[in-house]
């Protein structure tokens, strides 16, 4: 560990990490047993976490659970953060271009969250909620991961739970990485029923500064209007258009979790 990293706010980090797996609530020793942390510190951090306003605390159940507190951290990020503030203006061109479902998605650690989206504007099907996903699994996070370097992909793909989704969905760490290896020659990223059974997608890195992968354009495509040779020769010229668009250098990317370890 680095001589400027804080050990108390990594364990606190721990803790807020639990709730990473869309899980609602703890109890004070599954806090300590998922953790690994003595109880003292455990009892402090949480103490401290719900002072902060950051956890709260259910009276009778005794029950940890996150706070509204980080819907506002959610909130300033997508009214404050350069990319988020400029996609609408580049997806709703691209969803009237496309007539598809488009969207921006993000990488964190072994997951993509679909954070700015716009629906299907001829079936109107609406799905605007933020959504999170595997990455190895979906066009965006390939995207995304064809502009890393294997050793990082590698370590994606070693914390990543590979589970078939569909029946379709590829979980063979080789194969993916084929395919990974081949977005990045093509520069756009596919699937085909590998997150749901009737919706393939093409999905194209944004760039930020140096080159890194800061996001990536998707586009959800209905297969029972398009297969994947269709869909590719018509949207992946207007996926890579949006994505280099919205690439700039002064956009910045974020670093994969420190309980990841080397």
């Amino acid at each position: 560990m680095s001589v400027l990293q804080l050990g108390t706010l990594e364990k606190a980090y721990k803790i807020l990490d639990l709730y990473n797996e869309n899980a609602e609530s703890f109890t004070f020793s599954e806090i300590v047993e998922k953790t690994g942390l003595e109880k003292g510190s455990v009892q402090r951090l949480l103490f401290t976490l719900q002072h902060l306003g950051l956890l709260r605390r259910h009276q009778r159940y005794k029950r940890y659970s996150l706070s509204p507190r980080f819907i506002s951290y959610a909130v300033s990020f997508l009214q404050t953060d350069p990319l988020m503030v400029q996609a609408i203006r580049h997806l709703e061109p691209l969803a009237r271009q496309t007539t598809q479902s488009v969207g921006l998605a993000l990488l964190d650690g072994i997951h993509v969250f679909y954070v700015s989206r716009i629906p299907n504007l001829v079936s109107h099907d609406f799905a605007l909620l933020p959504v999170r996903r595997y990455a190895y699994c979906t066009a965006a996070g390939r995207a995304i991961m064809s502009r890393l370097s294997d050793e990082d992909i590698d370590r994606m793909l070693k914390h990543s739970p590979l589970r078939k989704l569909t029946s379709s969905t590829i979980i063979d760490p080789v194969q993916i990485k084929r395919i990974i290896a081949l977005a990045r020659e093509e520069g756009v990223a596919w699937q085909d029923g590998e997150v749901l059974e009737m919706e393939l997608a093409v999905a194209a890195p944004i760039l930020g500064d140096g080159g890194v992968p800061v996001a990536a354009v998707t586009i959800s495509i209905d297969k029972a209007r398009y297969d994947m040779d269709t869909a590719r020769e018509r949207f992946v010229p207007m996926v890579l258009d949006a994505a280099h668009s919205m690439s700039n250098p002064s956009l910045s990317a974020s670093r994969f979790p420190p309980s990841w370890g080397g």
